[in-house]
């Protein structure tokens, strides 16, 4: 009889220990992918370039990461919101641009949304065509020039359509603050502002006369730029922010036209990266990050990103924090400087 208790009280041990180690493989095992990841976007375009940024990199992330991944552009307030109720399985992220930090910085988004409260994953890709757009028949050619022709016309002024907060703000800004040093306030104060939404508002606000030059990008713009299109609604570029032309445009960097801030050269890259929530499994970190540095060196993904004028830049998750918090840090000299869309509007 004792032997027998004995193989009984054995074989309850074993099952117990077989269960607990059940239960330890479930817990180590929740930081799995999920079958379905949300991607919310900080626009509510479908057509512009964080969405096209978002949608190419979730096209190819769902085969190296065996999930599946829909885009959904709810704006920015609204994707904060929702990553901040989130579950940390990864199953809701944020895909957005610079206007992620830049928006908390000139008080479009609430400080709560600080990218010290997230988890900074890997940066994707930029959009090296972000630039900036006149009627075909205006009497300047490059940004540079609007500024020239405002000193020669003292009874003229030059407004330019912006949104707020966003990476069209911090452009604005910088072209506004080396206007005023180079012309003085005779000129910068004849520069104003209408600000408005989204790409086809900004579109919609030269075409009505309500803006003299308008923030927008290659991808955007490029087809109202043709020799074919109607004069009515013509546009010629005036310069790109990136730090680079763009291969195959004739299109000339504010660098390039002299144009400079605190001394320096002024160049911004609208770059895309990813947020999460805070608490997220550091499995699930790496797998996005391992996963993106494999579709980014993919050719498809890179042909793809070209059609639009985009191009792939991968920052590590590693990286990604201390180079986006460096980079926040850089323009925040900027804003600190610029006058207040208020004292400006059109």
């Amino acid at each position: 009889m004792k032997k027998i208790l004995v193989v009984v009280l054995i074989s309850i041990l074993a099952l117990v220990l077989a269960a607990c180690g059940s239960s330890t493989s479930g817990s180590e095992n929740s930081g799995e992918i999920p079958d379905r990841v949300r991607v919310v976007i900080g626009s509510t375009s479908t057509g512009g370039d964080t969405f096209q940024n978002a949608e190419a990199a979730s096209r190819y992330l769902e085969d190296e990461m065996s999930t599946n991944m829909k885009v959904d552009a709810i704006g920015g307030v609204q994707a904060f919101d929702e990553l901040s109720k989130a579950k940390d399985d990864g199953s809701t992220v944020m895909f957005f641009h610079d206007m992620a930090y830049l928006g908390v910085e000139y008080g479009a988004f609430n400080e709560e949304n600080k990218l010290e409260n997230w988890e900074i994953g890997p940066v994707v890709s930029i959009n090296p065509g972000n630039a900036f757009l006149t009627s075909g028949d205006a009497p300047y050619d490059t940004m540079a020039e609007s500024a020239e022709w405002l000193s020669e016309n003292p009874d003229e002024t030059v407004t330019v359509a912006i949104q707020a907060g966003g990476v069209s703000e911090i452009i604005f800004d910088g072209y506004y603050l080396w206007a005023k040093e180079e012309f003085g306030t005779e000129v910068s104060d004849r520069i104003k502002v209408y600000v408005t939404g989204s790409q086809e508002d900004k579109n919609q606000a030269l075409w009505d006369g309500n803006a003299d030059i308008i923030h927008g990008s290659i991808g955007a713009n490029a087809e109202f730029t043709k020799d074919e299109v109607e004069d009515k609604v013509k546009m010629k570029f005036l310069g790109l922010s990136a730090s680079e032309r763009v291969e195959g445009y004739d299109i000339p960097t504010f660098a390039e036209q002299g144009i400079t801030v605190n001394g320096e050269e002024f160049t911004f890259d609208k770059e895309f990266f990813y947020l999460m929530p805070k608490d997220i499994e550091d499995s699930y970190v790496e797998q996005l990050d391992q996963s993106l540095e494999e579709v980014v060196s993919n050719e498809s993904y890179q042909e793809d990103l070209s059609k639009n004028a985009y191009i792939t830049n991968y920052i590590s998750a590693e990286e990604s924090t201390d180079y986006l918090l460096e980079k926040r840090e850089e323009v925040n000299k900027i804003i600190e400087q610029a006058p207040d869309l208020d004292d400006i509007s059109h």
